[in-house]
């Protein structure tokens, strides 16, 4: 039971490692492709409620990138952790 509960931790914490990976690097724009989604439903509240002025920023792509990389080193710390814990016993 505790191996099986380690190896689901070491594939969450993977997961969530390559992901955040992902927005750190920017692969396939995807820290910019957030930003314009964040955006736009940003605009779509705005309109919805009837106000008319310019969004507030909230996120820029380079805060994505970053918090993606803290979530990738995260992640990437307790999978070793998840894999040292399963080794030691």
């Amino acid at each position: 039971m505790f191996v099986f509960f380690i190896l689901l931790l070491f594939a969450f914490f993977l997961t969530a490692g390559v992901a955040g990976l992902c927005l750190a690097v920017n692969a396939k724009d995807c820290a910019v492709r957030f930003e314009q989604r964040q955006l736009r439903n940003i605009e779509l509240r705005a309109h919805a409620r009837g106000d008319l002025s310019p969004p507030d920023r909230i996120a820029t792509a380079f805060g994505v990138r970053v918090a993606g990389g803290l979530m990738a080193l995260v992640a990437f710390g307790l999978t070793f952790a998840a894999l040292s814990a399963a080794f030691t016993g």
